[in-house]
């Protein structure tokens, strides 16, 4: 395989365009998880989804051996740091594992490498290789706003992951134009009847209502009042699919419709968009509220809006795992391929894509686009190759975000490997800080991490570890050290 070269990218500071956690652990345990924690402080909105640092050169470490000496050292390290008793104690006997040298195609180790084994997290990179691969990186999505008639608009979601109030504010404000200067668009005057707000501030403390001590009656001024209603049939109606437990929702992950704002985990994201849409009309002279949903088909348009680029959506999906943006890309592939994007199309879509990359699908089955799904199965033999196919920038260019893009975390320094996350930050794992890419996952049993790492001859392997089955008494960052040991290993730092 002819590879194109490139400088491998070291991040100097953390990104900052990253989302929400994939843990499937109740919430009350995720909070307690680092890698949780990093998770949801990188919440975010879309637009704000730009890395921040420069990229520098690659420590000089890398091509101090000869190939054949760093995969020698590899292929006999590993298997022996895998089998001691601590490794034993923090990971179980439930684990497969697999590492290739990316040049050559050779296989350096493996443990039951053809099996397949929750993949938690590390399903989003199948989820973001389909879309890539089908949509490009280029591809944006794109929300509309159209009349329904005097005072009515409604909102037509496009399948875009990350719309943030930044784009709900500009659509608002395309609407609000076209409304005001058409009297036929335009609602009548209203005056809303004077309410007790539940809460008000008294002596520079809110305080709630009572009988005994009522808040100031409030009084609306007259009103120009808008319904606005959601059209997010792109999608049918959502229904958790197989393997997906009902606790998931929404905490680990919303309902998957294609109309919901960036960061948002709720029941109804669309209704919460249109909330958002008709508070901002209050800057144009008009309000909206949610008024249910209905058809947008052949309406006239008043605005658009197109956000993120896929390859920014897929580096932010990434980066901290943020499912619902895993979710809407896995049916977004379904709809590009002509499909009616239930759960069953969508994997038959995703399944596709990997068959026609090439990939061995063996004991893989693709239920969900995040892999939160308990019936997610992945190999590691199929992730490697996935990734074979990710650093191949010349035939596959349009992969690259994955990887070259700087779409993975970076281990010690971006996302769910940052040093907040507990990751690459101790003996011996932090001399891996910077050398390598890779994919985390959590859920409960649950540990994964795929990637690309640079080796000592300065040549890409990539490598999987899955993680099932994981010992309950100890913690999950014990576990995940224990696995950032075998990919220091492949760095040739350990």
């Amino acid at each position: 395989m002819t590879l194109r070269r490139y400088s491998l990218p070291v991040v100097a500071g953390l990104a900052v365009c990253v989302a929400a956690t994939t843990l499937s652990a109740p919430a009350a345990m995720a909070a307690k998880d680092p890698e949780s924690s990093v998770s949801q402080r990188l919440i975010t909105n879309g637009e704000a989804a730009m890395r921040t640092g420069s990229v520098v050169s690659q420590p000089s470490q890398r091509a101090l051996v000869d190939s054949a000496s760093a995969n020698a050292r590899i292929s006999q390290l590993v298997p022996a740091r895998s089998i001691t008793k601590a490794f034993r104690k923090a990971v179980g006997s439930n684990y497969a594992g697999r590492i290739i040298d990316i040049d050559t195609g050779a296989e350096l180790w493996s443990r039951r490498s053809t099996t397949g084994l929750l993949p938690a997290s590390n399903m989003k990179i199948v989820t973001a290789v389909s879309a890539l691969k089908t949509l490009g990186p280029d591809k944006t999505f794109t929300t509309r706003v159209v009349s329904l008639g005097k005072g009515k608009v409604a909102i037509i979601g496009g399948g875009d992951a990350t719309l943030s109030r930044t784009g709900l504010a500009k659509l608002a404000q395309s609407a609000a134009a076209v409304i005001n200067s058409r009297p036929d668009l335009l609602p009548d005057v209203t005056t809303p009847a004077p309410y007790r707000p539940a809460t008000c501030i008294r002596k520079g403390k809110r305080v709630k209502s009572t009988k005994k001590k009522p808040c100031k009656l409030v009084r609306p001024g007259p009103r120009r009042a808008v319904s606005v209603f959601v059209d997010d049939s792109l999608y049918p109606a959502p229904r958790r699919p197989s393997g997906w437990r009902g606790g998931y929702e929404p905490t680990v992950v919303r309902p998957v419709r294609p109309l919901g704002i960036d960061g948002d985990y709720s029941m109804d994201s669309s209704a919460n968009a249109a909330g958002y849409f008709g508070s901002a009309l209050k800057s144009y002279g008009l309000t909206g509220t949610f008024a249910g949903r209905a058809s947008g088909a052949g309406a006239e348009q008043l605005g658009t809006y197109s956000g993120s680029t896929l390859a920014d959506q897929v580096k932010y999906m990434l980066q901290v795992s943020e499912n619902n943006i895993a979710e809407m890309l896995f049916r977004n592939v379904a709809v590009a391929k002509g499909y009616v994007p239930n759960w069953t199309n969508s994997s038959r879509a995703a399944t596709e894509v990997l068959g026609s990359l090439g990939i061995p699908l063996s004991s893989v089955s693709l239920t969900s686009g995040s892999g939160v799904s308990r019936n997610d199965r992945l190999t590691p033999v199929a992730l490697t190759t996935i990734l074979q196919r990710v650093a191949d920038a010349t035939t596959y260019p349009e992969l690259a975000p994955v990887y070259w893009g700087q779409g993975m975390p970076l281990a010690g320094i971006s996302g769910t490997l940052s040093a907040g996350a507990g990751r690459f930050t101790t003996n011996p794992t932090k001399c891996a800080r910077g050398l390598l890419r890779a994919k985390t996952g959590t859920l409960f049993d649950t540990i994964g991490l795929s990637g690309l790492a640079v080796g000592k001859d300065g040549r890409l392997k990539a490598f999987s570890y899955l993680v099932n089955s994981r010992p309950q008494k100890v913690s999950p960052l014990t576990t995940r050290r224990n696995v950032d040991k075998l990919a220091a290993t492949v760095t040739g730092c350990y």
